[in-house]
């Protein structure tokens, strides 16, 4: 009965493809109406006698059949056309946005890095050895399932990257194998500060960012202990996260001060967001905006109804691991990232 199974199966899979998309779904439905017309027609030719049947019946048995038939395969057809256009699925926005309101567990990462191939050869896939600049103690990396079936390009700007004509992308792809992954949300900000500015192999933290009147509390402290998946659901943190928010936006934005730890972890780029993802969409200097603008936060049902050309993609501040001793590692290297698509690995 296995081949009942696989039967069942692919036709659940057809009409998901069919229904994916509104145009091929309503070409569909269109096909299946006129079929049924065409059912009540036969059904009325059949229970009529010939010599009483108007020609025009027949007129519409054949034109809603002809049509029902062309319709009905049109539907299926631009479906297949539209999956051998773009074979690979991408992630939807508000799942992403789902997953950063849960903290999903995350099982692949992907660090991407742009380079001019004259003047920024150092940047080649071949002669990068860190995930970042080897000075940093900590880089960014994204979540790789939130990236895949996009071309490079278009990944680097989700994760907020510099993209210019001409540039090529090395990626490295690895998999989540025991090291300590932070969301880079404003609680995970602090906990990778809070652990370089406590390193003892860093002799040069000179100016230090949570001391005196910008010190942790006990209670802060004793949260900010807690390092599992759970720990990031803003709703487990909600009432720290306006002052951890506030914490992070003077690391971030603070130009008076050199805070030394900025040295080490990998840059608080404009895209940064303090709930942990990168933005596609800015109008402005976010450091030009008052503080409690910039931490306002209403609810997930706000953030799951943006644009979703806003949100770029969940990001994380891991180690700045040597790449050639990461175990499972996938290096590509993209010399047409306007054409290339990030790949689909299998792990999804």
């Amino acid at each position: 009965m296995d081949f009942l199974k696989d039967f069942f199966d692919a036709v659940v899979q057809v009409i998901t493809i069919i229904t994916s998309s509104s145009s091929t779904a309503s070409l569909s439905a269109i096909g299946a109406i006129l079929l049924l017309l065409t059912a009540v027609l036969a059904y009325v030719a059949l229970k009529t006698p010939p010599e009483k049947i108007s020609r025009w019946v027949w007129v519409a048995l054949f034109f809603s059949l002809v049509g029902g038939m062309g319709f009905s395969a049109a539907g299926p057809g631009l479906a297949l056309f539209y999956v051998s256009q773009n074979t690979i699925k991408r992630m939807d926005s508000q799942l992403a946005i789902k997953h950063l309101e849960e903290n999903a567990e995350v099982n692949y990462l992907v660090r991407l890095v742009p380079y001019d191939p004259v003047s920024g050869a150092a940047l080649a896939l071949e002669r990068i050895e860190n995930l970042g600049p080897k000075e940093q103690v900590y880089s960014f990396v994204a979540s790789y399932d939130e990236l895949v079936g996009y071309t490079a390009s278009e990944a680097v700007r989700k994760v907020g990257g510099l993209f210019k004509p001409g540039n090529h992308i090395s990626a490295v792809i690895f998999p989540l194998l025991g090291q300590q992954l932070y969301p880079a949300n404003a609680r995970g900000l602090l906990q990778v500060i809070s652990d370089v500015e406590q390193r003892k192999d860093i002799p040069e933290i000179k100016e230090r960012f949570l001391v005196g009147g910008r010190s942790l509390t006990k209670e802060d402290k004793d949260e900010l202990k807690s390092t599992d998946e759970y720990a990031y659901q803003l709703k487990n943190f909600v009432t720290q996260y306006a002052h951890y928010c506030e914490l992070a936006y003077t690391f971030k934005c603070d130009q008076n001060n050199l805070y030394s730890a900025r040295t080490y972890i990998g840059g608080l780029s404009r895209d940064w967001h303090p709930l942990g993802f990168s933005q596609m969409k800015l109008d402005s200097d976010p450091c030009a905006k008052p503080v409690k603008a910039y931490c306002e936060f209403d609810d997930w049902k706000k953030m799951a109804s943006l644009d979703k050309k806003d949100f770029g993609a969940r990001v994380f501040l891991i180690r700045n691991l040597e790449i050639a001793k990461i175990p499972g590692r996938i290096l590509l290297d993209f010399d047409k990232p306007s054409e290339q698509l990030i790949p689909d690995i299998g792990t999804r």
